[in-house]
């Protein structure tokens, strides 16, 4: 005998509901789909719209981001009539749904200027600066509508603001305005900017003292604005920029660069004793500057109660090479240079040698040079020389060979110096 299965009473309670609860449950899992949808597609959008603005079209038709960023793409592709009609309608169509978008009304500034308007296309030009000066594209036509104007000192306001609010900038400006620093004006112009330390500063420095054939103009803005923050990054590129002119043969302006320095000596610019004054410097390239090199080489001592070092110094054998030089400004009249030297052995055929350069932009021209050898016990090394005014900035080198021994040579430097002569 078979029984009835008793139906559940939810089911029987569901069976009971009349239509209009089933209309309204359908009308609600519909907007819930809807905006469920919705939601998605605009979130794929918001996702793609930079990288991959076909596809958030293709979501999302009228997305106001990713009609402005196609129509960049197809500005900077061609701006043939059709084009720019398509352009312009693209970017009208983004301001419709987002008025506040820097990049729509550029691209209209775009179109007004190739179409010869040049009067309103700087109006929308500054009215997308007015609602973004993160838009590069906005600063980059100010900046060269500035330029065409001869307005160098507006030219110099976009530079700051695009530099301050697009790193992404640096590759682009930063070699341009290298460039201009070769004009007076725009020299003075950039100073209030330098002044500030803004942080594209740290960026610039390195990029145009390592590219700029007359790193003197970057001193003399520099000398302008005053001092750099006194940190080690901006220390080290002072002691760069102090480098390249050395290198140039700009050395008035590196003896004042190098004096508007805070905390720096002016001795250090005439020393040559190894005492504070030349050794372990803030800005190293004004003091005794050791050589890179493995088969030649030497290192100071710590200074002694009277505060002055001592340099270990060797050479392989066979070997030959600069160990140290260091860059003089002496005034003219007459010196006596000595050195004076330790060592255990004797090394057969070695080489001790000064030799004192004058240096200019044109070149380097030797004025005197002492040669000794290296001997077991104390030895040293003696020159009486004269300088002119046609000497005024110089160059001590101490250079080394190893000799044929097996072992090379090695001594202590006690001491050097440059006293002046009667």
């Amino acid at each position: 005998m078979s029984r009835k299965r008793k139906a559940s009473p939810r089911f029987a309670a569901l069976k009971a509901k009349p239509p209009l609860f089933w209309v309204k449950l359908f009308a609600i899992m519909s907007v819930t789909g809807y905006l469920a949808w919705l939601s998605f597609i605009h979130a794929v959008a918001n996702i793609t719209w930079q990288q991959n603005p076909d596809m958030a079209l293709r979501f999302v038709p009228d997305h106001p981001l990713a009609l402005s960023r196609k129509a960049d793409e197809l500005f900077a592709a061609k701006q043939d009539k059709a084009t720019l009609a398509k352009v312009e309608a693209m970017a009208k169509q983004s301001l419709r749904g987002g008025a506040l978008n820097p990049v729509a009304i550029r691209l209209l500034g775009y179109v007004a200027d190739v179409r010869g308007d040049r009067k309103k296309a700087r109006e929308l030009m500054l009215l997308s600066q007015k609602v973004s000066r993160r838009d590069f594209g906005t600063q980059l036509w100010l900046i060269e509508d500035a330029v065409a104007r001869n307005d160098k000192k507006q030219a110099l306001f976009h530079y700051d603001i695009a530099m301050r609010t697009t790193p992404s900038s640096f590759p682009v400006l930063f070699p341009t305005l290298a460039g201009a620093l070769s004009d007076p004006e725009v020299r003075v112009g950039l100073v209030p900017y330098v002044k500030v330390a803004p942080e594209w500063l740290l960026s610039f420095l390195p990029h145009a003292i390592g590219s700029m054939e007359n790193p003197a103009n970057l001193a003399d803005v520099l000398l302008m604005a005053g001092p750099l923050p006194d940190r080690d990054d901006y220390r080290s590129q002072s002691n760069y920029l102090l480098t390249q002119l050395a290198a140039k043969g700009q050395f008035p302006a590196f003896r004042q660069y190098y004096l508007s320095l805070p905390s720096v000596r002016a001795a250090s610019l005439e020393a040559v004793s190894m005492t504070k004054y030349s050794v372990n410097l803030r800005y190293p390239v004004v003091g005794w500057q050791l050589a890179e090199n493995p088969a030649i080489g030497g290192s100071f001592s710590q200074p002694d109660k009277n505060g002055r070092y001592s340099l270990s110094a060797f050479a392989g054998s066979g070997e030959r090479g600069e160990l140290m030089r260091k860059y003089l400004f002496l005034k003219p009249g007459n010196y006596r240079f000595s050195a004076r030297y330790e060592a255990q052995d004797i090394a057969a055929d070695s080489d001790i040698r000064w030799n004192l350069s004058c240096l200019s932009a044109k070149g380097n021209v030797s004025k005197w040079f002492t040669n000794t050898a290296v001997k077991s016990g104390r030895s040293s090394s003696i020159q009486n020389f004269s300088l002119g005014s046609d000497c005024p900035h110089q160059m001590l080198q101490l250079q080394l060979a190893g000799g044929s021994g097996q072992l090379g040579a090695e001594f202590i430097l006690r001491s050097v110096d440059i006293i002046r002569a009667p």
